[in-house]
């Protein structure tokens, strides 16, 4: 079972675009950060969401918003 669960904040406003098949990608990447007991960690990842989901991110989330993002890992 290929999994993950991501919690963090948008470090830029989502871009959204159209295939040519007509399809809307909203894309944006996520900050996740760790927590060290010596000092802070960021990961950084990059998030595709399509369809009626990738309108709804595209209309809603701005830079710093915080999100939860669950799915598979490519």
């Amino acid at each position: 079972m290929n999994r993950i669960t991501l919690i963090g904040n948008l470090t830029k406003d989502p871009e959204t675009r159209t295939t040519p098949n007509g399809n809307t990608v909203c894309s944006f990447t996520v900050a996740v950060n760790r927590k060290k007991v010596s000092e802070p960690q960021t990961d950084f990842f990059r998030v595709n969401a399509w369809g009626k989901l990738g309108e709804m991110i595209s209309q809603y989330a701005h830079k710093g918003s915080g999100v939860l993002v669950s799915g598979r890992l490519d």
